[in-house]
């Protein structure tokens, strides 16, 4: 039965890949690895990754977590055991059936997953024991589930998968990877096919859009204005933050109302309008968002005179960053009267250089943040020492107890006091400026219809509602 199931769903990708009529096909810059998930590093393998595999929880186009493979899934009173069932008759696109067996390998490889055991507690159900309460256990489970073995055994380019598209063919040219084809022979699809075609820098990527070679591509500038053909749908990475951050390990930063001042006299709205949407602080654009705190301060009327006070800002050397920081410094020096040196720095070497041996007074940089309003990783005072994640050095009481109270509850109601304390805090002792989520271009042939408005958190979201998109024959 695994063999002729296996055989139908090998002829079915040949027979799709050969057809043209209902292709999107996307420019890339680049060369893929892998699109296992415990081995995708770029935005292309992760976006080709999470149309291929299916986790035991997903996102829909709110941003909400839904069920996916889980059918049912309980937890215990005190917080430490999930006990999910798989639902029955989930096949793997070799016709082999999704088990607890994947679930428990996919944990086992999974470093967020490291610390939590796993028992099997028959062929679909597996129950997760957690050595401390943590409540977003269950978005950690949106990684995608994968085979037994497919680390060891699967060719990474083409692995055995699960959800509606699968990868049916890799073209080459010599070691260069030119196409990878995805197809799916689910119905709710008007484009049954996905072709990822890959380019070697950003100019033949441009050539290939002006050509007419591609559908689509991705670019985090706005590029294009020649490209007649294309609408630019942007989109915010919600998932990403862009701040100022200040090295309170720095006497002169730590002190509040200097930074204060600095926070009054951005204009933050007219600095990023064209950068992206505007951070509301360190919890942003969530359910958890305190929208009684208005974290953009600036006051048009106000300025100061700081005697000329020396202020380094370290920035990566791209150029759209660079801008930004000298129209900030611009600002501070005529309001405030500080004396602002921006150093750009290496991007290449920025994390190794900067920011892991804390050698900034203030710094202009992107964080990635998760869906869960937990941000013990970032701010709490465990964490102010590299390699962790607290670049600003914050410490502060309230807000660390917040942060342990809020990853420990499991009543949404009793989190929420718990984050909007946590934003309390942030908000007063302003150890960041928070800037703007960027904006990523998604240039795509006006021959595609149905793309519409979604929550887009990550760079591969722009795919969540692609069983809407269409594509308009020209012939």
């Amino acid at each position: 039965m695994n063999i002729l199931r296996n055989f139908f769903f090998y002829i079915q990708s040949l027979i799709l890949a050969a057809l043209p009529a209902t292709s999107y096909v996307e420019g890339v810059v680049g060369q893929p690895q892998s699109f296992i998930p415990t081995q995708v590093d770029s935005t292309i393998e992760r976006a080709v990754s999470d149309l291929i595999y299916r986790g035991v929880f997903k996102y829909d186009i709110y941003g909400a977590t839904i069920p996916d493979l889980a059918d049912t899934w309980t937890v215990s009173e005190d917080g430490l055991i999930y006990t999910i069932k798989l639902k029955d008759n989930q096949y793997w696109n070799n016709g082999k059936k999704i088990t607890a067996d994947d679930l428990i390998y996919t944990s086992f490889k999974t470093p967020e997953l490291a610390y939590v055991s796993t028992d099997k507690i028959d062929e679909l159900t597996v129950r997760y024991t957690l050595p401390n309460k943590y409540a977003p256990f269950l978005s950690l489970l949106v990684v995608g589930v994968m085979p037994v073995n497919a680390e060891e055994k699967n060719n990474p380019l083409i692995p055995v998968s699960s959800d509606d598209f699968r990868i049916a063919d890799v073209e080459r040219t010599g070691s260069f990877i030119d196409k990878i084809i995805l197809v799916t022979t689910d119905k709710k699809y008007a484009i049954r096919k996905i072709t990822f075609r890959f380019y070697p820098n950003e100019d033949e990527l441009k050539t290939a859009a002006k050509l007419g070679e591609i559908d689509g591509f991705v670019s985090e500038t706005a590029c294009c204005d020649d490209l007649k053909n294309y609408e630019d749908y942007k989109y915010p990475v919600q998932g990403v933050y862009y701040s100022l951050y200040f090295n309170l390990r720095n006497e002169k930063l730590d002190d509040v109302e200097l930074r204060r001042k600095m926070q009054k006299v951005l204009p933050i709205k007219d600095l990023v309008f064209d950068k992206g949407i505007p951070v509301q602080g360190p919890i942003s654009r969530s359910f958890f968002t305190d929208k009684s705190l208005n974290f953009d301060k600036y006051d048009k009327e106000f300025s100061d005179d700081l005697e000329k006070m020396r202020i380094e800002i370290k920035v990566p050397n791209e150029k759209a960053h660079v801008g930004l920081a000298e129209e900030i410094s611009k600002i501070w020096e005529d309001k405030l009267n500080l004396d602002v040196d921006v150093q750009k720095e290496d991007p290449e070497t920025f994390v190794q250089n900067v920011i892991e041996p804390r050698d900034f007074e203030v710094l202009l940089y992107g964080q990635e943040v998760g869906r869960d309003p937990d941000r013990y990783v970032l701010w709490h005072s465990t964490q102010k020492d590299p390699p962790n994640l607290n670049i600003s050095g914050f410490e502060q009481i309230r807000a660390d107890r917040a942060l342990e109270e809020g990853r420990n509850e499991l009543d949404i109601e009793k989190r929420l006091v718990h984050y909007t304390e946590f934003q309390k805090v942030i908000d007063e002792q302003v150890p960041a400026i928070f800037l703007y989520h960027p904006y990523v271009h998604h240039y795509v042939s006006k021959y595609i219809t149905g793309i519409g408005q979604k929550y887009t958190f990550t760079y591969w979201d722009r795919f969540l509602d692609f069983y809407n998109w269409k594509k308009i024959s020209t012939n």
